[in-house]
C-alpha cells in the first residue's frame, strides 16, 4: 500500500480530505475532523440524481469515472484528479513523475469508459519559495506527458500557497470523446451471468522504500478500452479503472449495478513481487481496467493480458471467495478518512 500516500477516488471530481501532519496535531487552518470519502461521495451522487431530468444535456454526472455531457452535437467526457505532494507523492519524487502521474490519472478515467482524450486543462499550487526552474520544468513535463497521450494541454491555472511547508497541487481536467457507436461505458451496467475480467496485473504498486513504482509509471488502458468496445459492443457491460484497490472499486461497481459480484482471490493476477491475494486485491493505484461481460469471448489477441477473475450474481453485495470463505471486498482498499 502507499503507507502515507494514499490516492484518491476517480469519480469525475476529486475530494480533497482535510489531514493532519506531524505528531497527529491538526496543521493550522485545516480541520481536525476527518471526513469519510465514500459517504461524501454518496451524499453527492444523491444529490445530483435528476441533473439528467432538470439539465438534459448532462448524461451521466458525478458517480461514475467521467461526467458524461452533450455539447452541441457531440457527447463529451469530463474528468477532474489532482495529485497532492505528500498524499500521491513524496517530496523529493522526480518533477517529471509527478507530472506524468498527474495526467495518467485522469486519462485513465478516460480509458475507464472507453473513451478518446482530447485535450486537458492544467492548475498548479506551488508552495512559497518554490523554484522558478523547478515550475518552469514541471510546466514542460505535463505539456509533454498529456501530448503524449494525445491529450495536449490547452489552458490552466496557476497559484501559490502561503507556507513553504505546504504541499505542491497538481490539478488535471481532461476532456474525452465516447469511442464508436458503443457509448460511454458506465460502472452501473453489470448483469448477473457476466463474468467480470482485469486487465494487467495487480499490486505492488508502491515502493515503500523510495516512493516510486508503477504508480507514477503507470500506463492509462486508452487502447485496451477502445479494443474491448469494438470487440463486445452492447456486451460490454461494465468498466472502470481500479485506482482505490479492486477490493473497494468493485464495490463501488457492484453497488452502482444493484448485483452481487463474486471475486475468486485464486484467479487474481499478481504483479511482480506481490505473494499474497490481500495485496492484488487491496495495494491500490493499479489503474488497470475492471469490467463485466458475457462469457465465451475470445480476447487472446487484445493488447494486455485479460484474466477473468470472478462473476456477477444476483444480490447486492462483492466478496472475494477465497478457502471457503467470503471476504467482504470493500475493507480492502482505501477508504480516505
Amino acid at each position: 500500500m502507499l503507507g502515507e500516500t494514499p490516492q484518491l477516488c476517480d469519480v469525475a471530481f476529486e475530494v480533497l480530505i482535510p489531514t493532519t501532519r506531524g505528531n497527529g496535531g491538526a496543521v493550522p487552518g485545516h480541520y481536525a475532523s476527518a471526513v469519510e470519502e465514500s459517504a461524501l461521495l454518496a451524499a453527492i451522487a444523491k444529490r445530483s440524481q435528476d441533473l439528467g431530468t432538470r439539465f438534459p444535456h448532462v448524461r451521466t454526472g458525478p458517480g461514475d469515472d467521467c461526467a458524461a455531457v452533450r455539447i452541441g452535437n457531440v457527447d463529451c467526457l469530463l474528468t477532474v484528479d489532482q495529485v497532492i505532494e505528500g498524499r500521491h507523492f513524496r517530496r523529493g519524487t522526480p518533477l517529471d513523475l509527478v507530472a506524468r502521474k498527474a495526467v495518467a490519472r485522469s486519462v485513465s478515467d478516460i480509458a475507464a469508459m472507453a473513451g478518446t482524450p482530447v485535450c486537458a486543462l492544467a492548475t498548479g499550487a506551488f508552495p512559497k519559495g518554490f523554484p522558478q526552474a523547478s515550475a518552469d520544468e514541471l510546466s514542460a513535463s505535463l505539456k509533454r506527458w498529456a501530448e503524449h497521450w494525445r491529450c495536449p494541454l490547452v489552458g490552466g491555472d496557476l497559484a501559490s500557497m502561503a507556507r513553504e511547508s505546504d504541499p505542491l497541487v497538481l490539478t488535471v481536467t481532461a476532456i474525452g470523446t465516447p469511442h464508436g457507436v458503443r457509448g460511454p461505458v458506465l460502472r452501473s451496467g453489470a448483469r448477473p451471468g457476466d463474468f467480470l475480467y482485469v486487465s494487467g496485473a495487480l499490486g505492488g504498486s508502491f515502493e515503500p522504500a523510495t516512493g516510486l513504482g508503477r504508480h507514477l509509471t503507470f500506463e492509462p488502458r486508452i487502447e485496451l478500452g477502445r479494443r474491448l468496445a469494438d470487440l463486445l459492443g452492447q456486451d460490454l457491460h461494465a468498466m472502470m479503472d481500479i485506482s482505490d484497490g479492486l477490493g473497494r472499486d468493485a464495490s463501488r461497481m457492484a453497488e452502482a449495478s444493484g448485483v452481487r459480484l463474486e471475486l475468486e482471490a485464486s484467479s487474481l493476477p499478481f504483479a511482480a513481487g506481490v505473494s499474497h491475494w490481500k495485496h492484488a486485491a487491496g495495494d491500490g493505484e493499479d489503474y488497470e481496467l475492471l469490467f463485466a461481460a458475457p462469457g465465451g469471448i475470445d480476447m487472446a489477441g487484445l493488447p494486455v493480458p485479460i484474466t477473468r477473475i470472478g462473476r456477477v450474481v444476483e444480490g447486492n453485495a462483492c466478496v472475494f471467495l477465497q478457502g471457503g470463505r467470503e471476504w467482504p471486498a470493500s475493507e480492502l482498499g482505501w477508504e480516505h478518512r
